[in-house]
């Protein structure tokens, strides 16, 4: 299998496959070659998909996804259309601030379960996790019938599809190289920038918002934390808590977002170059 080396790691060498996975190999057992890497045809990728992992499963192509799901078809197709709408928009928003990208190595991966069981049967995730990006596989994986969808199902859809657009995020930053897959960033940054690119709307029609538009979600999050404390003179610390942080709650996530909303915006030179 012709790998791309991605780096070296003492007696170890971190590749990418063509599938896109991350891989560990001894030195000597991978030999540098003039070979050009090839990514896997999404054709095979889907066969062999569906025979080892995914049985029984749906599977749609576009020009770089490859989606594999056992969902309604309206979930789908969802899915679908927000990831396709971000992918140009969020590399275009990019281009536009002279960062520098690339076109994806290999196909990006999107899964879809039906229910929260089969999501977790996968890979277990902590309750209330609906999707994740995984960095090491390049998968988006998430699920479509959420406990919450039983009791709210207007906010269960509101929350699924801003999820979406987050994971979606994640995936396309990561594999237009904006973010290296193995590098560690700032929590606060690259949770901050999934949540920049991740603005949804919902109603009839739900949709993308586009790169840099308000976060509703996230600004709703906000409102609230901040009427909840009218009473105590800002001082910083929630700034300083949510740059220092290990781990973002979900108003950690709102913060996050609108520190970098600002920083966007209002010191675009510095922060670009920053990124």
């Amino acid at each position: 299998v012709i790998a791309k080396l991605l780096v070296d790691v003492g007696e170890n060498r971190v590749v990418i496959l063509p599938d896109g996975r991350l891989a560990a190999r001894r030195r000597r057992e991978a030999a540098s070659t003039e070979r050009t890497f090839e990514p896997i045809e999404k054709d095979a990728l889907a066969a062999r998909l569906l025979k080892t992992e995914f049985a029984g499963f749906k599977t749609n192509q576009t020009r770089r996804y490859l989606y594999l799901y056992n969902t309604s078809e309206e979930f789908s197709l969802a899915t679908s259309r927000i990831l396709e709408t971000m992918f140009p928009g969020v590399a275009n928003y990019a281009k536009a601030q002279k960062i520098a990208i690339v076109e994806p190595d290999v196909p990006l991966v999107v899964v879809m379960f039906r229910t929260e069981d089969e999501f977790q049967r996968y890979q277990r995730m902590p309750t209330g996790v609906v999707a994740y990006y995984n960095i090491l596989d390049n998968r988006v994986v998430m699920y479509e019938e959420s406990r919450l969808r039983a009791v709210k199902p207007e906010l269960a859809i509101q929350q699924s599809i801003a999820t979406i657009a987050h994971e979606g995020a994640h995936q396309i930053l990561h594999n237009i190289g904006v973010q290296k897959r193995l590098s560690r960033w700032p929590m606060w940054l690259s949770e901050g920038l999934a949540e920049f690119f991740a603005p949804t709307t919902f109603g009839d029609r739900l949709k993308w918002k586009g790169a840099g538009q308000v976060n509703d979600m996230r600004m709703f999050e906000l409102e609230l934390y901040l009427k909840s404390r009218e009473s105590d003179q800002p001082d910083g610390e929630m700034i300083e808590h949510t740059v220092i942080a290990g781990r973002l709650t979900s108003t950690g996530y709102a913060a996050a977002w609108s520190l970098t909303h600002y920083l966007a915006k209002s010191k675009r030179v510095n922060f670009n170059d920053y990124v």
